[in-house]
């Protein structure tokens, strides 16, 4: 393959003059002439991953006053602290060759800080213009194109460094509360916690809490460790001397949790940012100079470079710069270990160490001559005895090395004095030069190269720390990815030290802020590194190359719509997937997301009531990049998939199908391949399909296309791709695989897909398979010898599949290609648990399209008597190569869907289920009841039944090809069958022959018998290789839904029976005694008493109507034994049988060579509903006579059973009158009501509830008695 190209985007050095006063700001009419200069200073590791070029430069003119400090990135910008203008400057970097000055935001006081959350919310942090008075951070609106101050907020003394939590909830500041100049006032040190908003707006002065360290004093809450550097002058007496002291200077934030640097200490602060409190304090100890690999160049006379160690000699981390990585799941520090004395007023901390006095028995002792550690600078505070009159040791300050620490403080890796030596062996002459001029080592007697600031970058799987050297200058790459096993990489120094340090051709001068800018958030695309330099004014952007990327390509398949998690068979649900994959990204930024097929289509409910577009806006939400199309994508036929689906899903790359042609044609009907460029290497995935997919969909959806041969495809197209250069590596996508997971079977099969990938082009790195369910990781052997991987990922989403790629730039070739699957759950007890956290993002989807399916999902279809469930092997898995109850079951539904009363069609004799097409169980559960969701669930695919008419030869042929052709991924697919057909099969029998005898309502099937056979649409075109079904007579499509027939069928039968087995045995049938299907059904299954009901019994054997006599048992009681008549019979039920739910019972009682059997089912009476209606004889009489109301009651569609009970006349809630109400009176009755008072009465007549019948009264009625 072609080496890879790439623009390399480099300015030419100028030679800017400097005009400026210093600290006058610089605001440029266009962009600033770049100072990269012509031969950077390189120096990389024998194994180094990395190189970094310096691609562009800006520059203020402004030498030596911190004219470009901190920087940070968002977009296309830089932001850049101008400290001492105190300002922000905002570049444009969209062009690195010419670096755009855009705009100024301003503020009073010095400018210390900035940070942009990532929608765009700045924060800049200001000093005020007296040092010890409170500070402010400016917000700013960091997309707007000219300055957009949002508001400000007051926080603690000299806040020098702001940044912003995780989540953008909040902004930190790390106040350093910096003594005066004079050491007339020390302000207390302190951390501002600042509640943000959720737009771009500024927070409240109300929002801001201060976290301080008065808990650590003397007396405290809180433990001080004793190393911390508490001490020197007290302007303010003994008040809160630790609070003074602990001066934070540097935050990193991981999650909920800050570390704080607070470098004149020698120490980390730990912050609980919710709750705006320092928890703790940590001590960082001391380096031991004397340890081997921990040795310094001490003095800065004369010529001579000794880097050694000194028994006795300590070293202070005090780190300026700290940021925090996670690896192996746990948290770890990484600190620039500058150093910094204290020197205010007329105190000052730092002594050469000739001038100090040792100890006699002190290790040092002499060796504090001028080109040993005289000159050295050390703390004078420190390494004293117990009486202070002498110093057994002495403290450097800084480390001269960058360390990673625990998140307790421990350390796990310290570079020792590898930063020396690296800057000694890039640049001998220079190796410990200071900033502001040129010399060889005129540093080496203070702090060396001085690590000032950090950042820490993910490219590909590896996480790298890239540490600015403030006085040699540039910046030395580590790979941390391990942290104790951290090495070095690379060093690059934009700097030409034979130039005046105060000219533009001198280069970058006194590293100090650096950005590491991620490909996906670079203006370039690739990865890059901004670099503040605060001596020359310049900020200069490296781009970072990755000279052996690794490629990690995920991968799944067969996911069929499983949204929801079902974590008891090992699904994550759609959240889980795409949780596991942002893990992934994490570990590796170099990742790609594909699908070998059947993303959709045999989908769960939620997705397949909704046509599986949630399933489609998930894979796209989760960062789906490309697929293949499996044959379920084309379950809707093709106009579906090229005119929803892909649209939806986003591009034609998510239908890749290279052996999909233009019937006919040669004429791809699919995109062949697409390719991806991931850290640039070009990878280019083929798609193919299994040919079989023609067999596994309605040919009507398909009619224009055809499915090639894949192997000729993938070699057709692989080979297109090498002639024209255009990737660097090719994996194929074959929506095929294998029946078995052993990978030497795999490797020897003699089916298609053995042959595809056996055969499949060397030029195919990888191939990535799907269709059969299966899980392997395979290393198979291709036309070369060479052995390539080849995976499947199971299904549903309980496996990630994953391809490892190393790619050798300098080479230009893969040099490196693994594959493995990765389990989503794990075993926690006996229970399946998540790997990975769920995506939430994707689970607010999944949540709306269970909701929007809830519904439809919760109604009750029907019962289940028992389990109805698909083929099962020994181990519980799903067989479709045997006999199972759902199957027969399906069948028995088609058939009664298209030979019931109400089908206006020929009627069917025959149904025929595909086991394919059953996609779940029948569970009993609880009660038995089934739900819309639970129906659906079987068959999601919404075929229509289809009525055809086969010959007895056809039928015979029909059930030989259940054995599939040779090759197939399943060598046997066995049909569900109706009652009424049975049949014999010899397993071991050649091809074609395997078939016996058949039997149809108990009599042979002979050639020239023809039968009305049901089946749904898919199977009836010939799917799933059943090709004699396709050339079947009279066909009709009945346009009944699958799911609509099961739906009726479930709501014409009171409970639904398991379908029984043994419609289809091994060897012959023989003669004997048939087990009878009896069923009962009463003509209401709910009524009320007094109703009229009826109950007819059905019984047949061998599909065809029994005779002999059949029991009816109801309520426990026999109400008639009757003759059946053309398999049926019929009688009236008990009109007065007692309200609940009674059992309703056909035994059937056998007869002549068949058995006897029977069937029950419940009915359930509700209590009458009585009506009263009243009338007064007279509605007025005298005061001497009775009234009379005539009452009659009814028991409304009851038919010869009237209501009885009592009669009560009220009045008000007062009993008037009870009269007695017999059967026998026919629901009519006349009450004389004793004599009342004069007056108008208000009456009512009620009938009270009895066990037959609920309570009722009738309207109102008004008597005057006069």
């Amino acid at each position: 393959m072609s080496m890879l190209t790439k623009q390399t985007r480099r300015a030419s050095a100028s030679a800017v003059a400097l005009t400026l006063a210093l600290g006058a700001a610089v605001v440029p009419a266009h962009a600033a002439l770049a100072a990269v200069v012509p031969a950077p200073i390189v120096h990389s590791a024998d194994d180094a991953k990395l190189s970094l070029e310096a691609i562009g430069t800006f520059e203020t003119g402004v030498f030596d006053a911190s004219a470009a400090e901190i920087v940070q990135a968002h977009g296309d910008r830089l932001f850049v602290v101008n400290a001492q203008a105190g300002a922000v400057d905002v570049l444009d970097y969209s062009d690195p060759s010419q670096i755009v000055k855009l705009y100024t935001i301003t503020s009073t006081g010095v400018a210390n800080s900035v940070a942009i959350r990532e929608d765009g919310l700045g924060a800049i942090a200001f000093q005020a213009d007296t040092k010890t008075a409170a500070g402010h951070v400016l917000f700013f609106d960091a997309t707007a194109g000219t300055a957009t101050p949002l508001g400000t907020v007051t926080v603690g003394a000299l806040p020098d460094n702001v940044v912003f939590s995780e989540d953008g909830a909040f902004a930190l500041t790390a106040n350093e509360g910096e003594p005066a100049d004079d050491f007339s006032s020390d302000p207390e040190g302190s951390v501002s916690v600042i509640g943000l908003p959720g737009e771009l707006a500024a927070p409240a002065q109300s929002d801001v809490r201060t976290a301080d360290f008065n808990d650590f004093e003397a007396g405290g809450s809180k433990t001080l460790p004793a190393g911390v550097r508490v001490f020197g002058p007290t302007p303010h007496g003994a008040d809160k001397p630790v609070s003074r002291n602990l001066e934070p200077e540097y935050i990193t934030v991981d999650g909920d949790t800050a570390y704080v640097a607070l470098q004149e200490a020698n120490a980390i602060a730990k912050v609980d940012i919710a709750q705006a409190e320092i928890t703790e304090v940590l001590d960082l100890g001391r380096k031991d100079h004397g340890a081997a690999g921990n040795g310094i160049d001490p003095s800065d006379q004369g010529t001579t470079v000794d880097i050694r160690t000194f028994e006795g000699l300590k070293g202070i981390y005090m780190p300026d710069g700290i940021a925090s990585y996670q690896a192996g799941g746990e948290t770890y520090l990484v600190t620039a270990n500058e150093g910094d004395a204290r020197e205010w007023g007329s105190y000052v901390e730092g002594a050469r160490a000739g001038s100090l006095t040792l100890c006699a028995d002190s290790p040092l002792v002499g060796k504090l001559g001028n080109t040993d550690l005289g000159r050295l600078n050390v703390s004078k505070e420190e390494g004293l005895n117990a009486a202070g009159t002498c110093y057994e040791e002495l403290h450097a300050f800084g480390a001269r090395s960058f360390s990673i620490w625990g998140a307790d403080g421990t350390q796990v890796f310290d570079s020792g004095d590898q930063l020396e030596r690296i800057t000694l062996a890039a640049n001998p002459d220079y190796f410990n030069s200071n900033h502001t001029a040129a010399n060889r080592k005129n540093r080496s007697d203070d702090k060396g190269p001085e690590p000032e600031n950090l950042a820490i970058g993910q490219i590909g799987a590896g996480t790298y720390a890239f540490v600015g050297l403030e006085r040699v200058g540039g910046v030395v790459v580590y790979d941390i990815t391990d942290p104790a096993e951290s090495k070095f990489v690379t060093y690059v120094n934009n700097r030409d030290f034979t130039k005046a340090a105060n000219s533009a051709a001198a280069g970058d001068l006194g590293a100090e802020g650096l950005a590491f800018i991620p490909a996906a958030d670079s203006a370039t695309g690739t990865p890059l590194l901004a670099v503040g330099n605060e001596v020359s004014g310049t900020t200069t952007l490296f781009e970072i190359t990755d000279l052996f990327p690794e490629l990690q390509i995920l991968t799944i398949n067969d996911f069929h719509g499983r949204l929801e998690a079902g974590l008891s068979n090992g699904e994550v649900g759609a959240a889980g997937v795409a949780g596991a994959v942002n893990a992934h990204r994490e570990q590796n930024v170099n990742t790609l997301f594909v699908s070998a097929g059947d993303n959709i289509g045999a989908s769960t409910f939620p997705s397949f009531i909704a046509q599986d577009n949630p399933s489609i806006d998930v894979l796209r939400e989760a960062g789906l990049d490309l697929s293949a199309v499996g044959n379920h994508e084309f379950d809707q036929g093709f106009a579906d998939l090229t005119d929803r689906v892909l649209p939806r899903f986003g591009g034609d790359e998510f239908g890749l199908g290279a052996n999909v042609y233009l019937k006919g044609t040669q004429t791809p009907a699919l995109k062949e391949f697409e390719v991806k460029t991931v850290d640039g290497v070009r990878v280019a995935f083929i798609g193919t399909v299994t040919e079989q997919t023609a067999a596994m969909v309605s040919p009507t959806g398909i009619a224009g296309i055809e499915f090639g041969d894949q192997l000729a495809a993938a070699n057709r197209v692989a080979g297109k791709i090498v002639r024209d250069d255009l990737a660097d590596a090719i994996v194929l996508l074959t929506h095929e695989g294998s029946a078995v997971s052993d990978c030497s079977a795999i490797a020897g099969e003699r089916s298609q897909y053995g042959k595809l990938v056996r055969e499949a082009s060397t030029y195919i790195d990888a191939i990535v398979s799907a269709h059969t369910h299966q899980r392997y990781a395979c290393e198979i052997a291709g036309p070369s010898g060479a052995e390539r991987p080849v995976i499947q990922a199971h299904q549903y989403g309980t496996t990630l599949g994953k391809l490892d790629l190393v790619y050798d730039r300098a080479a230009d070739k893969l040099v490196s290609a693994e594959g493995e699957t990765v389990s989503l759950t794990r075993k926690d007890g006996t229970n399946n648990v998540p790997v990975f956290p769920s995506d939430e993002r994707i689970k607010a989807i999944v949540d709306s399209a269970v909701e929007e399916a809830a519904e439809a999902g919760k109604v009750q279809v029907g019962e289940i008597s028992g389990d109805i469930l698909r083929g099962k092997t020994s181990e519980g898995s799903e067989d479709r190569g045997i006999e199972s109850t759902l199957g027969n079951l399906v069948a028995d539904v088609y058939l009664w869907a298209t030979s019931n009363d109400a089908y206006a069609g020929t009627k069917a004799q025959i149904g025929l289920m595909n086991p394919g097409g059953l996609r779940a169980d029948l569970a009993y559960g609880a009660d038995g009841t089934v739900s819309y969701r639970a129906a659906a669930n079987v068959q999601p695919f919404a075929n229509t039944l289809v009525t055809l008419e086969l010959t007895g030869a056809q039928l015979r042929q029909v059930l030989e090809e259940q054995w599939q052709p040779e090759g197939s991924s399943r060598p046997k697919l066995h049909l569900g069958i109706s009652d009424g057909l049975s049949y014999g099969y010899d397993p071991e029998a050649p091809r074609g022959e395997r078939v016996q005898t058949i039997r149809f309502e108990g009599e042979d099937v002979q050639d020239a018998d023809t039968f009305t056979v049901v089946t749904n649409s898919f199977l009836a075109a010939g799917g799933d290789n059943f090709v004699t079904l396709a050339e079947g007579t009279e066909r009709t499509d009945t346009g009944q839904i699958d799911l609509a027939a099961t739906v009726e069928y479930f709501k014409s039968h009171d409970t639904v029976d398991p379908a029984p087995l043994g419609r289809a045995v091994v060897g012959d049938l023989e003669p004997g005694v048939v087990e009878p299907a009896v069923s009962v059904k009463a003509k209401s299954s709910s009524l009320k008493y007094g109703q009229a009901n009826s109950a007819t019994a059905t019984v047949t054997a061998d599909g065809r109507p029994a005779t002999g006599k059949v029991q009816v048992l109801f309520a426990g009681k026999s109400v008639k034994t009757l003759e059946l008549s053309n398999g049926k019979a019929t009688i009236a039920l008990p009109k007065t049988t007692r309200p609940g739910s009674q059992r309703l019972t056909a035994k059937y009682l056998g007869s002549e060579g068949v058995s006897a059997g029977e069937a029950s089912t419940t009915v359930r009476i509700a209590k009458a509903k009585p009506t009263v209606s009243a009338s007064l004889a007279k509605k007025s009489v005298k005061r001497s006579q009775k009234a009379k109301i005539r009452v009659t009651v009814k028991l409304p569609g009851a038919s010869g059973v009237y209501a009885s009970g009592k009669v009560r006349v009220l009045s008000g809630k007062k009993t008037v009158k009870t009269v007695s109400l017999a059967a026998s009176r026919k629901g009519k009755v006349t009450v004389t009501l004793p004599k009342l008072k004069k007056g108008s009465h208000k009456l009512r007549v009620q009938l009270p509830a009895t066990s037959t019948q609920l309570t009722a009264q009738s309207k109102q009625l008004t008597l005057r008695v006069r």
